[in-house]
């Protein structure tokens, strides 16, 4: 009976688990750079934002080109017919009607700000993309981080049990067994304070693609690609920025024809209509009508209308200096980018084909000599950190890489940057190798993000600083 229950309650279990194992599975998706590109750019509120004042603007074009509603009065007067008084009915019709040109102007530059509101809306989308393509490379950093992490306490666990396990009345393994248990618990803490960079950039991808900060992020998924060299072709014939300021120019420019234009008078049409009440015996009175046409004198063009083309002018002048100033630092950001490609693929270079095996192999011999016992297990676990940490470093080298493609292929005169990867190897802290691992200091992208002049940001650029990781990555 008591055997016939046990088997029961053990099958149950293995339905429950087999039946769990899905639901785990789906808890956590794979998530993808593109697939989170397009989110943000379909979910992010800012950008939706932007979408619908470029719809707003452009729903303003029509009406600017209409004529003003017409001025239409009804009334009756008391009039005097000889020695009689009767009523007559009074109508009247207005129409103001431009001079030829100013409606087409005023079209015009309505037109214009719609298509500056549309450049900013890939403006604003541009920034977002860096913007989220940092977090999610930075995302990737952190989880390779906390991989290391562990894998590197896993180690010292081990060496920590061989210490035990070699102690001997008298000799150095209790000092060894003590501070293997000092590192594991320094691991223990970097390893909470991974986990909790970790919950701030998933916050901050959620933000990103407009879910709840809680909202599971998924697996991150990276594939780091060789590229296709430093000689990224850039365009700036489609850069939005340059063409927000051109359509800004062209505007300035119909904004300078329709002052011109405010020289020549506008014209009203005024018809109206006169007819007699018949009930007051007036049926003999016939109806009549009459047509008149005015139009506004500009009496008072020095005050208004010359002042008007006059600022139009220095709108104008302002652009193109705008324009050639956003030149300069969109080359110069291609520069930068440029330089940024090349330096990172040097430094994956240098990893990969000299300092990471370099490390290896003093890391084999370290191995060894600690478990000769020619070695304390202080050195031992420097370089066993080292290792670890270069292996990080070379992630890091690798998300520079794409950034600068990112750079470069989302170009922006000031694009919101972050720092990631090293600008020199953790080699040894000491020529003896004794002087502990520090984390070698982070490499700037960028000159960090500016507001620019034409475009109302509605971003921020990340704060997330360097390297964090296990004992000073």
């Amino acid at each position: 009976m008591l055997e016939g229950l046990l088997k029961m309650k053990i099958q149950f279990l293995m339905v429950f688990v087999l039946l769990s194992v899905p639901v785990a599975h789906a808890a956590e998706d794979e998530l993808d750079l593109q697939t989170f590109l397009s989110q943000v750019s379909e979910a992010n509120p800012a950008i939706q934002a932007a979408q619908s004042r470029h719809s707003a603007l452009q729903n303003r074009i029509k009406p600017a080109a209409s004529l003003d509603d017409p001025f239409i009065a009804a009334g009756i007067d008391e009039v005097p017919f000889g020695e009689h008084r009767a009523e007559v009915f009074r109508y009247q019709v207005s129409q103001a009607i431009p001079f030829p040109g100013k409606l087409s102007a005023r079209e015009a530059i309505a037109k214009h700000r719609a298509e500056f509101a549309e450049q900013g809306t890939e403006t604003l989308r541009r920034e977002l993309t860096v913007i989220a393509t940092q977090y999610f490379y930075k995302a990737h950093y952190v989880n390779e981080a906390i991989a290391l992490n562990r894998e590197l306490r896993r180690l010292v666990d081990s060496s920590v049990l061989s210490a035990k396990a070699n102690y001997q009345s008298g000799g150095t393994d209790h000092h060894d067994w003590l501070l293997g248990k000092i590192e594991a618990a320094n691991l223990d803490v970097e390893h909470s304070k991974l986990i909790r960079e970790r919950n701030s950039i998933r916050a901050l991808m959620n933000e990103l693609r407009g879910h709840a900060p809680d909202e599971q992020v998924g697996r991150i998924l990276v594939q780091f690609s060789a590229g296709t060299g430093v000689d990224e072709n850039v365009d700036l014939k489609n850069q939005p920025e340059l063409k927000a300021l051109d359509y800004q120019y062209e505007q300035a420019e119909s904004e300078y024809k329709l002052a011109k234009l405010a020289y020549y008078p506008d014209f009203v049409v005024q018809v109206m209509a006169m007819e007699p009440n018949g009930s007051m015996g007036m049926d003999a009175e016939p109806s009549n009508w009459g047509v008149m046409v005015g139009v506004n004198v500009p009496l008072y063009f020095s005050s208004k209308q010359s002042k008007l083309a006059a600022a139009a002018q220095d709108e104008q002048r302002a652009v193109e200096m705008d324009r050639r100033y956003l030149t300069n630092k969109l080359n110069t950001e291609v520069v930068n980018a440029r330089q940024q490609l090349a330096s990172a693929k040097d430094v994956v270079r240098l990893y990969e084909s000299d300092v990471i095996p370099a490390t290896e192999l003093a890391l084999s011999d370290a191995k060894s000599a600690y478990a000769a016992q020619r070695l304390e297990l202080k050195r031992y676990l420097d370089t066993l950190k080292i290792y670890q940490t270069q292996k990080l470093e070379l992630v890091a080298a690798y998300a520079d890489m794409e950034l600068a493609r990112t750079r470069l292929k989302e170009l922006l005169s000031a694009p919101p940057l972050m720092k990631i990867a090293p600008s020199r190897p953790s080699l040894f802290g000491g020529s003896d190798m004794s002087g502990g691992m520090e984390g070698s200091d982070p490499v700037s992208m960028g000159g960090g993000m500016t507001a620019g002049k034409n475009v109302k940001k509605n971003t921020s650029a990340p704060t997330s600083g360097g390297s964090s990781g296990m004992g000073g990555m």
